[in-house]
């Protein structure tokens, strides 16, 4: 665009901003007719004709126009003017309709919470409320050895905090300055303790703010992998250099020690200690040089205005419910998730806690080997773990012995002081004799004893027994109750999730759900939750020690295949998925987390692992 392009649109865009008329140009001449308070203000008439051309097409249309030029006296007033106005905006989507019959079949159909139901309150009304979207936008400066800017614009619902994909919306939504339902209240801001009455005011603003701070950083973060592993790269070439600069000035310096006279070897001593600090302090600013530093000024910011439906419901599961606000979002025509409580992030599916909070699947404690109540992170005091095999007991199922007062579950009553007055160590079944097996907890020896007893008495008995030949038109026996047929499945989901450091496989039968087996990286080894067909899954709730990071692939891949034989799912009905910011991308092969390939988290996990079992 050329200069005089760029002062043609600036002088004619702001009459136009500030009320006045502008008719298309003829011979180059641009007619205004500028309100009168307007026209005062600048110290002009109302009616101007002005000419941006260099060379004008006519003489006389020349003549009669007012040629402006940067550094021409209305243009610097109307600069110092634009100088002084505030760069945010408020504007309005108006092109919605506010009718959806049947809106609680909608929410019933599209909320996925797997633990629960969803019920009409009595008495709840649909409302049309105002609820609003915020766009900062930030300068994002990446600062190490070169600077880099960037402006980075992130959108927040301001009702509910949460950062949303503002794609659909820009391309339907048409802004408005004027708001035709002035008269809908605006929507509460329910994630804050204190919701303000004024959704606007900086006590709302202000918080919503550093959320979106927050998402500004989670929206860099394919930048910053990619720039932290060129700075790395470069850190140690940096380094490989110097050191060996200073290594041979060094050997050098100790070579001429050894063969000078006494006198003057003081002064080769303080050479020497003089290369060893120096060496410190190069090395110290080439690591101060390629380190990363992320500054984020907020530029400006724009709030968007929408009308949209919302209805209170209740989700309930037994003698667990919970209300909450669906909206619905005549724009997008769809239901907005709900949010998680624990980590304060939208969810596409969502877990009842006994508590009464809805929490990702992510952000659940460990569930209850007794009786499978599930707790969010924020109850985790309501969860604990046994003392002899380490599985979680919530409050309502622990034991708790009356001698030493350890907790418990019921599988290890009376072992929590069995050896010397300390927790006996569960014996790990089969060929787990190492700390490389699973960590699992199996029954006591004196329950272990006494099948073993009942099972040989019961097969000396069937042997005594005489044997009876049953009739000829008698069906042929059914097979064994305890080997039913396995359930098959027609194919396996599995969503690799870096943000949760978690694996998770959907195991599905037309659509449906049959299986939902879940690895998640934590400090005492991969934990490993199974919700399936099964009444007490023997995969649930059980540590497995991590491989070294060259062999974690091969290893979950064992696992996963080993799901596979279960269900007899073909190896080609196997799907890979990859979560980045919410949504998933399909993968050819699984793509593990960070986390997952990190030697250290890795050495870590495998010791607190070791740790768990030596309790």
């Amino acid at each position: 665009m050329s200069q005089t392009t760029s002062l043609q649109d600036l002088i004619l865009g702001y009459c136009e901003q500030v009320g006045g008329l502008v008719e298309p140009p003829a011979y180059g001449v641009h007619e205004v007719l500028l309100p009168e308070e307007i026209a005062a203000r600048w110290g002009v008439a109302a009616h101007q004709r002005f000419l941006f051309a260099e060379e004008s097409q006519s003489s006389a249309a020349e003549g009669e126009a007012l040629r402006l030029h940067y550094g021409h006296p209305l243009v610097e007033k109307i600069v110092d003017e634009l100088r002084r106005r505030t760069a945010n905006s408020l504007s309005f989507i108006n092109n919605v309709r506010l009718e959806k019959p049947g809106l609680l079949a909608v929410i019933e159909k599209t909320l996925q919470i797997p633990n629960s139901r969803v019920f009409a309150i009595p008495g709840a009304m649909e409302r049309r409320r105002l609820y609003h979207y915020v766009r900062f936008n930030f300068k994002a400066s990446l600062i190490a050895d070169e600077k880099r800017e960037v402006i980075l614009p992130v959108w927040m619902h301001l009702q509910s905090g949460c950062p949303v994909r503002a794609e659909e919306i820009e391309r339907l939504a048409a802004l408005d300055a004027a708001n035709e339902f002035r008269h809908l209240d605006p929507g509460e801001v329910e994630w804050l303790p204190t919701p303000p009455a004024n959704p606007l005011s900086e006590a709302a603003l202000r918080p919503l703010l550093e959320r979106a701070r927050l998402a500004a950083r989670a929206e860099l973060g394919e930048a910053l992998q990619s720039m932290e592993k060129r700075l790395q790269r470069y850190l140690e070439l940096d380094r490989a250099r110097l050191q060996q600069y200073y290594d041979d000035l060094a050997k050098d310096a100790e070579k001429r020690l050894h063969k000078a006279e006494e006198e003057r070897r003081p002064a080769l001593e303080a050479k020497l200690a003089a290369i060893e600090t120096e060496r410190k302090l190069k090395l110290a600013d080439v690591e101060e040089k390629y380190r990363l530093r992320i500054e984020l000024e907020l530029v400006n910011l724009a709030v968007i205005a929408q009308p949209k439906l919302d209805l209170r419901v209740e989700i309930k599961r037994r003698s667990v419910s919970t209300q909450r606000r669906v909206i619905w979002d005549p724009l997008l025509h769809l239901v907005e998730p709900l949010t998680c409580d624990v980590c304060g992030m939208p969810g596409a599916e969502l877990h009842l806690c006994e508590n009464g909070h809805l929490a990702h699947a992510g952000c659940l404690a460990a569930q209850c080997v007794e009786c499978k109540r599930v707790f969010c992170q924020r109850c985790a005091e309501s969860v604990q773990a046994c003392v002899v095999c380490g599985r979680a007991v919530c409050v309502h199922s622990l034991a708790r012995c009356p001698q030493c007062q350890r907790i418990t579950c019921h599988d290890h009553l009376n072992l929590c002081h069995a050896a010397d007055g300390a927790p006996q160590a569960p014996t790990p079944p089969g060929e787990a004799t190492s700390p490389a097996a699973e960590k699992r907890a199996p029954a006591s020896r004196a329950a272990e004893s006494k099948a073993t007893a009942e099972a040989k008495a019961g097969a000396e008995a069937k042997a005594a027994a005489p044997r009876k030949t049953p009739p000829k038109s008698k069906a042929p026996p059914a097979a064994h109750p305890e080997a039913p047929a396995k359930a098959a499945a027609d194919r396996i989901d599995v969503y690799s999730d870096p943000a949760n450091d978690r694996i998770v496989a959907y195991v599905l039968v037309k659509k449906h759900e049959l299986a939902v087996r879940s690895w998640q990286m934590t400090d005492s080894g991969i934990l490993l939750h199974c919700r399936c067909e099964k009444e007490h899954c023997a995969a649930d709730s059980y540590y497995h020690r991590p491989a070294p990071a060259d062999q974690i692939e091969a290893q979950m891949g064992r696992m996963i295949e080993a799901l596979r034989s279960e269900y007899q799912v073909p190896p080609a009905k196997i799907h890979y998925y990859h979560v980045r910011q919410e949504q998933p991308f399909e993968e050819r092969k699984l793509k593990l987390p960070a986390r997952w390939k990190d030697p250290a988290a890795l050495a870590e996990a495998t010791q607190g692992f070791l740790d768990l079992y030596k309790r």
